[in-house]
C-alpha cells in the first residue's frame, strides 16, 4: 500500500486502499472502456515484473508504477473523468473491491457530484448496518467523509460507534486517518479524548532508539499530525501535548547524536540584525537574519525568493547554506525541509521560522501542529470586506502547480482575519486586513480571500488577467506579508519577531486614499512602522456612516 501526503508532511491516505496491485489491475482489465488495449499492456507489464520478482505487485515500487502507467493510459486531460468511469464500470462489472474504495477514490478525484458521493456513502451506510468493518476502512472511510464534505449524521455516527471500541487495533497511521476525518467533519470532545487517550498510551510505550529511522519517521510524522487533528478540532489536551512533545524532542535528539558533534545544539550564532535596526524605507533584495538563537533562527525573505523546492532560482535554502556552511546536516536534508518549519509564497514577502538542530525543527513541529507558533500577515485586498466578518473556513484542494480551490471540499482550513482600514485607488475599492492563519495551506490566504470575492491585490494567479494588469498601478508584486512570528525555544521561553513591510510596499500604501478617519490613522502607522503588534491586538475598522 502507498501514502499521500498533507501539505504538512503528514501521512494521511492510502493511494491504493486495497491489499495490492492485483486488484486494480482486476479493475482496469474489466473495466478498460475505449483505452481496453492500452490497459492491458498495462496489466501485461505488471505480470511480466511479477514473474521475475514474485510479490512485486504487493511492493511499494509496484503501486508508483501502477500511477504513472495509469496517467499515460486517461491522459493529463482527462485524469479524473477517466478514473470516475472506470470507478463506475468496475461496479457495474461487479468487480470485488473494498467498501471504503469508492469513498477514497471520489476524495482523491474532488468529485463534486452530490449524487454520486450520496451513492458511495449510501452503500457505505448499508455495509455498516450489516457488518463489522476493518480498522483500516473506518479510517479511510473517515477521511473521505472529511474530505468530501459529507453531512449525514446518521452515518458518521454509525462510524464512530465501529471504530471506537477498536481503537487499540488501529495503526498510528489509521488513528490518524481517522482524527483528520473526524476534525474535518466536527466531531465531540469526549470521542477525540478517546483517541488521544490511546495515543498517549502509545507514545508511553514507544521506544524510538530501537526502531529503524522509517518507522521512526513513520511513528514521528503520524503523532504530529494527531496533534494537528486534535488542536484543529479545539480539543488537544495537555497530556496529549506533554507526552508528544516529550517523545518527538527525544527523537531529535537521537537524530542529532548520529550526525558529527557541529549538529549539537550548541550552534554558534550568526550574529543577525535585529527588525528594529532595519531602515523601513530601503529596499530590501536579499534575506536578513532578523533573530539569531543558538538552535533556531527567523529569517526575513524578500518578494521573488522561494524557501525551499528549486522551482525558482532564488532559493532560501541556499542563502542559510552557504551563510552557515555545511557543518549543519539539517540545513541540507530535504527530508526535513532544510530545516524550514514553514514556506511562504514566492511573490510574498514576510519572516520565516528555520531550526539549525534535528531537535529544535521537532520542538518546532510540535508547536506549529498544536497551534503554540503565531503567524500574523497583513494584506491588501480587493473590495470593502465587511468588518464584522471574523474567519474564513473553507476547505481547499489543489492539484499539482494550478491555484488552490476553495470551497466545502478538501482539506479544512481556517483563516482568522481584522479588517482594520477601507481605502481606494481611483475607482478601486480595497481592504487593509490583519490576518492569522490557523492552518497552513498551500496558498491559503490567497485562495480564501479571492473565494470571499476579496482576492489580495496584484494576484496573477487568483485574479482575471485584467485585474492583474490594472493591479500593477497599485502595487508591483502580491501585496502580502507576513509582519510578525511569535514561538518559544527549547527553554519554554517566549520569543516575538516582527518585520514592517517593506519599501515596495510601503509605496503602494502611499498611493491609496482613505475611506474614513479610522482608516487613514491606520494607513499613517503601518506607512511609519508603529502599526506592529499581535494579531489579537489590533481593533477591526468601525464604520459610523
Amino acid at each position: 500500500m502507498g501514502f499521500g501526503r498533507d501539505s504538512c508532511g503528514h501521512k494521511l491516505i492510502l493511494v491504493f486502499p486495497a491489499a495490492s496491485v492485483e486488484d486494480h489491475v482486476q479493475v482496469v482489465s474489466k473495466a478498460g472502456g475505449a483505452n481496453r488495449t492500452r490497459w492491458r499492456r498495462v496489466q501485461a507489464e505488471l505480470q511480466e515484473w511479477q514473474r521475475r520478482s514474485p510479490g512485486f505487485l504487493r511492493k511499494q515500487p509496484a503501486i508508483a508504477m501502477f500511477r504513472t502507467r495509469c496517467a499515460s493510459v486517461l491522459g493529463p486531460n482527462t485524469h479524473r473523468s477517466g478514473s470516475l468511469q472506470l470507478l463506475w464500470e468496475s461496479k457495474e462489472r461487479d468487480v470485488s473491491l473494498s467498501v471504503a474504495f469508492f469513498p477514497w477514490a471520489l476524495a482523491r478525484l474532488s468529485i463534486h457530484d452530490p449524487d454520486i458521493i450520496s451513492a458511495a456513502f449510501d452503500e457505505v451506510a448499508l455495509k455498516l448496518s450489516a457488518s463489522q468493518l476493518a480498522p483500516q476502512e473506518l479510517s479511510i472511510i473517515a477521511w473521505a467523509f472529511g474530505m468530501l464534505g459529507v453531512n449525514n449524521p446518521t452515518l458518521f455516527h454509525a462510524l464512530v460507534v465501529q471504530a471506537v471500541p477498536q481503537l487499540e487495533s488501529f495503526t498510528m497511521g489509521d488513528l490518524l486517518k481517522l482524527a483528520w476525518g473526524f476534525a474535518a467533519s466536527g466531531v465531540d470532545v469526549e470521542i477525540f479524548m478517546t483517541i488521544q487517550n490511546e495515543v498517549i498510551a502509545r507514545l508511553e510505550q514507544v521506544d524510538l532508539r530501537s526502531c529503524s529511522e522509517l518507522s521512526r519517521n513513520a511513528f514521528l510524522q503520524d503523532t504530529l499530525g494527531l496533534l494537528w487533528a486534535s488542536n484543529f478540532a479545539g480539543c488537544c489536551s495537555h497530556n496529549l501535548l506533554t507526552s508528544a512533545r516529550l517523545v518527538i524532542r527525544q527523537a531529535g535528539a537521537i537524530m542529532d547524536r548520529a550526525q558529527s558533534p557541529s549538529s549539537s545544539p550548541a550552534c554558534e550564532s550568526m550574529g543577525g540584525l535585529r527588525s528594529t535596526e532595519a531602515d523601513l524605507w530601503q529596499p530590501a533584495s536579499t534575506p536578513q537574519t532578523i533573530l539569531d538563537l543558538p538552535d533556531r533562527l527567523v529569517i526575513f525573505k524578500p518578494p521573488g525568493w522561494e524557501v525551499h523546492s528549486q522551482h525558482t532560482e532564488l532559493q532560501l535554502s541556499s542563502f542559510l547554506q552557504a551563510t552557515l556552511g555545511k557543518r549543519l546536516a539539517i540545513l541540507h536534508d530535504e527530508e526535513h525541509q532544510c530545516g524550514f518549519l514553514h514556506r511562504l509564497d514566492v511573490p510574498s514577502s514576510g519572516l520565516v521560522l528555520a531550526a539549525k538542530t534535528y531537535e529544535a525543527y521537532y520542538d518546532l513541529k510540535v508547536q506549529l501542529n498544536s497551534g503554540e507558533i503565531a503567524r500574523d500577515y497583513v494584506i491588501l485586498c480587493h473590495g470593502w470586506v465587511r468588518p464584522c466578518l471574523k474567519d474564513i473556513k473553507a476547505k481547499v484542494y489543489w492539484r499539482g502547480l494550478l491555484p488552490t480551490s476553495a470551497g466545502d471540499q478538501g482539506k479544512p482550513s481556517l483563516t482568522r482575519l481584522k479588517v482594520t482600514a477601507h481605502a481606494r485607488h481611483s475607482s478601486t475599492a480595497l481592504s487593509l486586513v490583519v490576518v492569522r492563519i490557523a492552518t497552513g495551506r498551500r496558498h491559503q490566504i490567497r485562495s480564501h480571500f479571492s473565494h470571499l470575492g476579496h482576492p489580495t491585490v496584484c494576484d496573477g494567479k487568483y485574479t482575471a488577467e485584467a485585474t492583474f494588469r490594472s493591479d500593477q498601478d497599485i502595487c508591483t508584486r502580491n501585496f502580502l506579508h507576513r509582519y510578525r512570528l511569535a514561538f518559544k525555544d527549547l527553554a519554554g521561553k517566549n520569543h516575538e519577531v516582527m518585520m514592517p513591510v517593506p519599501a515596495d510596499l510601503m509605496i503602494s500604501l502611499q498611493r491609496v486614499t482613505s475611506r474614513d478617519i479610522q482608516s487613514a490613522e491606520t494607513i499613517r502607522n503601518w506607512l511609519g512602522g508603529s502599526s506592529l503588534r499581535s494579531w489579537q491586538d489590533y481593533t477591526p475598522l468601525i464604520l459610523d456612516f
